[in-house]
Parts: structure tokens; C-alpha cells; sequence
């Protein structure tokens, strides 16, 4: 079981790790390697960490942006696709208007891909006009999954199952089989130290 839970982990962290992610430098460049290895729907990602920030201030800085009331105008990124050989794949100017998910350490606004061959690539380009209240935040890029629940490869829905099934039923009852056996152990040395 636990050699299956395992198994489902490596499958998963490898499938659904975002193809290629890197910081953009504070002049606002960025130069990130890239592995697709599927056939899937991407987005680039503009992502928002901390940085200097403490987490509250964070969460303060980024609150109009999650509720959508701060009129910061779009934020412009252009970018460029490039394959190994430094011929341009793809390219374009993606405008950020609002942000698209959000946890206690990252803000991500996405904008969706051209179709992507799987292959290994580098993104490069910069980014322009951050609003102010990103001041002293990180700023990175990321490729991921367009759409985390409505994949279309097989190898993401194993591994959305897999995690399903280690989550439900593998990982408790390995715990419970693990009670089990100490509470055995335990209970055969009591016997044994019990005088005949």
C-alpha cells in the first residue's frame, strides 16, 4: 500500500508540475526554461509572492485585487516562445486585467496559450507597469494547466484519481493497519513479559 501511495505521488508531482516557472528580475525581464510533456490547454501565469512584505501586509495589498474593486489597468507582459534552437515558437502580449486565483502566498492573474507541442522551449520577455501596490512583492511567470479540472490528457486524470483514491481510502488505511500492528506488537511483548 504504501509502495502504491508512493507511486501515485511520484506519477502525480511529476504530471501536473507546472511546465517551466522562474522569477522575473526587477528590471522586469524574465528568461524561463520550459518542458511541456503533454498535449494539454496552458496558461501563462503572472504570479505575486510576498517578498519583503510580511504576510498580512500582503494580504492587505492584495485584498482590491481579489475583490476586484481596484482599478489598477491592465498589466502588460510580452513574451516569446522559443524552441532549443532560438527560433521563435510563439509570441504575444498578454494584458492582465484581473486576477484569476489567489492563497495566503501567491496572486496569479493567467492568460491562455497558443496550442503548444510537447518539447522543451524557454519563455523569455518583460513585463511593464506592475500596479503600486506591487511594491516590494516577487514577481514570477509560470506555464501551467489552462484548466485544472477539465483536462484532456489521460495521464492528469490518473493522476487526479490516483490522489483521490490515496486521499479516501489508501493513506487512512494504512494508518489504521499501522495502529493495528503496534497495538499487536504491544500486546504480544505484554504477553511475553507475563509470568507462566
Amino acid at each position: 500500500m504504501l509502495a502504491w501511495f508512493g507511486a501515485g505521488w511520484l506519477w502525480g508531482s511529476y504530471w501536473t508540475a507546472a511546465p517551466g516557472q522562474g522569477a522575473i528580475a526587477d528590471d522586469g525581464d524574465f528568461d524561463v526554461p520550459v518542458n511541456i510533456h503533454l498535449q494539454e490547454r496552458w496558461a501563462l501565469n503572472l504570479d505575486f509572492h510576498p517578498g519583503r512584505l510580511g504576510n498580512a501586509e500582503f494580504a492587505n495589498h492584495t485584498a482590491p485585487w481579489k475583490d476586484g474593486t481596484a482599478d489598477t489597468g491592465p498589466i502588460t507582459l510580452q513574451w516569446r516562445l522559443l524552441a532549443n534552437d532560438g527560433q521563435q515558437v510563439a509570441s504575444g502580449t498578454a494584458l492582465f486585467h484581473r486576477v484569476d486565483s489567489w492563497s495566503t502566498a501567491t496572486v496569479s492573474c493567467k492568460q491562455p496559450l497558443p496550442p503548444l507541442s510537447p518539447g522543451r522551449y524557454r519563455l523569455a520577455g518583460q513585463l511593464s507597469a506592475p500596479p503600486p501596490a506591487a511594491a516590494g512583492m516577487d514577481m514570477a511567470v509560470a506555464i501551467r494547466a489552462l484548466n485544472g479540472k477539465a483536462w484532456s490528457s489521460w495521464q492528469l486524470d490518473l493522476a487526479w484519481w490516483m490522489g483521490l483514491l490515496n486521499r479516501v481510502f489508501v493513506l487512512p488505511l494504512s494508518i489504521v493497519l499501522l495502529l493495528a500492528l503496534v497495538g499487536h506488537a504491544l500486546w504480544q511483548r505484554r504477553q511475553r513479559g507475563r509470568p507462566h
